[in-house]
C-alpha cells in the first residue's frame, strides 16, 4: 500500500464455517493512531496491536479501494487441525486476549499468523525453516521496502543498530507476510488420508491493483549520501571563511545555521543514547551512529548561539573555557573514530550512508569555526 506500514505488505486468517456459514478474515494488524497511549508507547517501544475479526468480503474491499493486491490461498489442514485452529482464532477474538505487545520484526501481524499455523501442525514451520540462512538482514528488507519513502528510510538507517545487520532465517524472514507466502508454499503436509499434499492451494489474485512491483533488492543509495555530505559541508565551510572575513551576514548565517544543525545532530545522537536504557527498542541499542551524532554536538550548538547572540562584533571564541576549534575537531574525532572503530571484531553495522553524511558535514563546520574563530585570535 501507500502508507509506510503498508510498503511491508499484509496477511490474514481467513476461516470459513459451512456450518455457521460464516466466512470471518482474523487479522493482527490492528492499531490506532487515536488511543489516548499510542504515541508514549511508540516511543518507549510498548505498542500493543490488536487481531479482530471481520467479514472477508468487507476486507477485500477495503484493499480494493485502497488499490492493494490480494490473493487466497487454501491452507490444507485436516480436519482436526481446521477445528484446532478456529477454536484458537476465536478464543482470541475478544477483549481479554486480543492484545499483544507488537515489535515491527519480531512479534508482527505475520508472524502471529505463522506463529498460529506452526501450533497447529505440531512446530513443522519452525523445524524446516528455523536453521536455513537467507543471506538477509533485517536492515536489508526495510532499506528494499522503504526506498522510495526517503524521510522513513533515512530514519530506519539511523535508528536501527548493530542488530539490525545480523543474518536472519527463513523462520525469521517470514515477520513479511510476502516471505511467509513464498516458504509455505514450498512446504508439504500430510492430509487426513495419509497422502502428503502441499500445505498451500493455488494462489488466487482476488484483487488486483495498479502499482509498480515491490523492490526486489536495496538500493544504492552511498554516493548520493557521500554527495549530500560534502554538500552541507562545503556550506559550512565558505560560509566560516566569510565570517572570517569579518562579514556581520557571513557570521549571521554561519552561527545560526551551524547551530540548528549541530543541535539537530546533538539531540538525535542524545536521544538515540537515551534510548537504549529508558525504552524497549531492542533493535537501537549498541547503534554505531551514536559516534556521528552525539551529545558533543549540543556544546557546539551552545557555542554557535551564544556568538549569533553576540552584539558586539567581538569574536570571543571561547565557551566554558573551551575554544570553538577544539570542541569542533573532538566532535570530528569522535565521527572518524565511529567510521575507523568498523575494522574491529563486532563494529560491522551497515551505516555508510549515515557516515557519508555526517563526517563531511563535520569536518566542514569544523573547517568554518577554524576559519571564523582562528586560535591565534582567541
Amino acid at each position: 500500500g501507500d502508507e509506510v506500514w503498508e510498503k511491508f505488505s499484509h496477511n490474514a486468517l481467513v476461516v470459513r464455517d459451512a456450518r455457521a456459514r460464516t466466512e470471518v478474515a482474523y487479522n493482527w494488524g490492528m492499531f490506532d493512531f487515536n488511543d489516548a497511549d499510542f504515541w508514549p508507547r511508540f516511543v518507549q517501544g510498548r505498542m500493543l496491536y490488536s487481531m479482530r475479526g471481520f467479514p472477508t468480503s468487507a476486507r477485500f474491499e477495503v484493499y480494493r479501494a485502497a488499490n492493494r493486491d490480494v490473493w487466497l490461498q487454501t491452507v490444507n489442514l485436516t480436519p482436526a487441525e481446521r477445528l484446532e485452529l478456529q477454536a484458537i482464532v476465536q478464543e482470541m477474538d475478544n477483549e481479554a486476549n486480543r492484545y499483544y505487545r507488537y515489535d515491527y520484526y519480531l512479534d508482527n501481524c505475520s508472524t502471529r499468523v505463522r506463529d498460529v499455523l506452526d501450533r497447529v501442525l505440531g512446530g513443522r514451520i519452525r523445524a524446516e525453516t528455523e536453521s536455513v540462512d537467507t543471506d538477509t538482514s533485517y536492515r536489508w528488507h526495510a532499506a528494499r521496502l522503504l526506498q522510495s519513502s526517503h524521510p522513513f528510510y533515512a530514519g530506519f538507517q539511523f535508528l536501527i543498530g548493530n542488530r539490525g545487520d545480523e543474518t536472519i532465517s527463513r523462520w525469521q524472514e517470514m515477520f513479511l507476510p510476502i516471505r511467509l507466502k513464498r516458504y509455505l508454499d514450498g512446504m508439504s503436509v500430510v492430509d487426513a488420508g495419509g497422502e502428503p499434499t502441499p500445505l498451500l492451494g493455488e494462489s488466487v489474485h482476488v484483487v488486483e491493483a495498479e502499482r509498480d512491483p515491490i523492490p526486489v533488492a536495496a538500493p544504492a543509495f552511498l554516493l548520493p549520501a557521500l554527495l549530500l555530505g560534502c554538500a552541507v559541508g562545503a556550506f559550512f565551510a565558505g560560509l566560516g571563511w566569510m565570517a572570517g572575513k569579518g562579514r556581520r551576514w557571513g557570521r549571521r548565517a554561519f552561527t545560526l545555521s551551524g547551530a540548528a544543525w549541530s543541535g539537530g545532530v546533538g539531540l538525535m545522537g542524545t536521544g538515540l543514547l537515551l534510548s537504549w536504557i529508558f525504552t524497549d527498542h531492542v533493535f537501537w541499542v549498541l547503534n554505531e551512529n551514536a559516534f556521528q551524532a552525539n551529545p558533543l554536538s549540543l556544546l557546539l550548538a551552545g557555542f554557535l548561539i551564544r556568538e549569533a547572540l553576540n552584539r558586539s562584533g567581538q569574536r570571543a571564541g571561547v565557551w566554558m573555557g573551551i575554544r570553538a576549534d577544539q570542541l569542533a575537531k573532538l566532535v570530528v574525532g569522535v565521527a572518524l573514530a565511529g567510521f575507523l572503530i568498523q575494522v574491529l571484531p563486532g563494529f560491522d553495522q551497515v551505516n555508510g550512508e549515515v557516515v557519508a553524511v555526517l563526517v563531511p558535514a563535520h569536518v566542514g563546520l569544523a573547517w568554518g569555526v577554524m576559519r571564523a574563530w582562528p586560535p591565534s585570535l582567541v
